[in-house]
């Protein structure tokens, strides 16, 4: 799951892909939703409160001595304030928007109830202070207020143990209050007023949230489930290509999942099926090339023992066994090329150890410190002579070899330090060339072959490995290269 899970993996870049787009469709769908709610929640309250204003001037003409109570207060909201003063609440009003369609309806509400005026006034806006209203009977000004202002004006302080009055529950009318008010000028010269409350929208977060996290778990568990049908023929395809490329036995996978990754695995079949047979046709000739190379080799070296001068014979047999031992490295290198041997699991540091004490038993300066074990899928034959050419290499140039090994959880290096001059930078691009020696000589115990380190090359990459060489700040050379781990 936690593989599934990994941004660098298909499946993560699936499931953060589709969760960023379920955010953001969220985020806009939130957007346009409360959007939509304010806009029907403003047309509820407007158009309830134009009809409570109808309602409460006819209540202060019928009954002039009565003083006009506030509507009844809205399910979300506070109730519609009303007030008589001698000028529109609308004068005091910011940023202004006249609101014609509800003057109509206000007017025909009015006319309905017979109330007489000269005009009547909608707007919205931000509130900057609130109309001096008239004192008295019609006044709608509470005895808090009056002691409030006269406070304000220094007039009288404050009785003992007076407390301010608590914050008005229908809204702040400070700036920034956006309000609906609303004027009806009378035909006596009053104005009566109505002002809109605070209308609160029901908090959606918490519901938001839940709908949000709901969405993305079920879409992370859609995700994972149908990534792990597409991937997973991957991961099969991948496998079987480094098992391949390692020299293992081919496995035929199964054709499944899309269409295209079908045909994909379906050419690697093809592909895999072609170099099995290529291989294995190699394999057959290099087996023949071998048996016939050395039967004529043995018959000539017969007949050279029985050659005459004495001193020809030994040139003869010199030759004849110069030319062997490099037919026997030329099929070594082409037989490790190959990958004839079986892949099997071995523990690297036992297979290290064992070769430093056989160095050490013939008094050879080559040092390994024994660690825990560590296991990798190799061919053991053929790493350990790819191990000992490039310890060989060392010990003809630098004299002294150390061995160590760098390893983590997935891999192991394996690392073979010299303590010799080095190769230069031009030679380092060469060196691992066959036939190619830094020894300039043709003579075969100075110069060698040419073919060490291209034997430890192809046996490495047999291995599904690149050999690294390059020098070392302290001195000498390094060789080294890395191998998987097995569990």
């Amino acid at each position: 799951m936690t593989d599934l899970l990994r941004l660098r993996t298909l499946p993560g870049q699936l499931i953060a892909l589709f969760v960023f787009v379920l955010l953001v469709s969220q985020i806009v769908n939130v957007l346009l939703v409360v959007d939509e709610r304010r806009l029907q929640a403003r047309s509820t309250l407007y158009l309830s409160a134009i009809e409570k204003m109808a309602e409460g001037t006819a209540q202060v003409l019928e009954f002039p001595g009565r003083r006009p109570g506030p509507g009844p207060r809205n399910s979300r909201g506070a109730p519609l304030r009303l007030e008589v003063a001698s000028s529109s609440a609308i004068d005091s009003l910011s940023a202004i928007e006249c609101l014609s369609s509800y003057e109509a309806q206000l007017s025909n509400l009015l006319q309905s109830r017979n109330v007489k005026f000269e005009a009547v006034r909608v707007c919205r806006g931000d509130r900057l202070q609130r109309p001096e209203r008239q004192s008295g009977p019609t006044g709608l000004r509470p005895p808090h207020e009056d002691m409030r202002r006269d406070r304000e004006r220094g007039m009288r302080p404050p009785p003992p143990g007076h407390r301010p009055p608590p914050p008005d529950p229908r809204g702040p009318p400070g700036p920034g209050f956006e309000s609906m008010v609303m004027s009806v000028h009378l035909s006596d010269g009053r104005w009566i007023n109505g002002i809109t409350g605070h209308y609160p929208l029901e908090n959606m977060t918490p519901r938001v949230f839940l709908a949000t996290g709901g969405m993305v778990l079920v879409t992370v568990f859609v995700v994972i489930f149908f990534a792990r049908r597409i991937t997973r023929p991957l991961t099969n395809l991948a496998e079987a290509a480094d098992q391949l490329g390692r020299g293992g036995h081919g496995i035929s996978l199964k054709e499944e999942g899309p269409t295209d990754l079908r045909s994909a695995i379906a050419a690697f079949n093809a592909m895999q099926e072609r170099l099995t047979r290529m291989i294995e046709t190699q394999r057959t000739m290099l087996r023949s090339v071998g048996h016939d190379l050395r039967t004529p080799l043995t018959s000539l070296r017969i007949r050279a023992e029985i050659m005459e001068p004495e001193a020809e014979r030994a040139k003869v047999i010199a030759t004849l066994d110069e030319m062997k031992t490099m037919m026997e490295e030329i099929l070594t290198w082409a037989e490790d090329a190959s990958g004839i041997e079986e892949l099997h699991r071995v523990d690297l540091n036992a297979l290290l150890t064992s070769l430093s004490d056989d160095y050490q038993d013939v008094r050879e300066n080559v040092s390994y410190e024994e660690g825990v074990p560590i296991i990798v899928l190799c061919r053991r034959v053929s790493l350990r002579r790819a191990l000992r050419n490039l310890i060989d290499n060392g010990l003809k140039y630098g004299r002294e070899v150390n061995i160590s090994l760098v390893s983590d959880v997935e891999s192991v290096r394996v690392c073979i330090d010299d303590e010799g001059p080095g190769i230069s930078e031009e030679d380092l691009r060469d060196v691992l060339k066959p036939f190619v020696r830094l020894e300039t000589s043709r003579n075969k115990d100075t110069g060698g072959s040419g073919l060490g380190l291209s034997i430890a090359q192809s046996i490495i990459q047999a291995h599904g490995s690149e050999l690294d060489l390059h020098n070392r700040r302290e001195g000498g050379l390094r060789a080294s290269f890395t191998l998987p781990r097995e569990a």
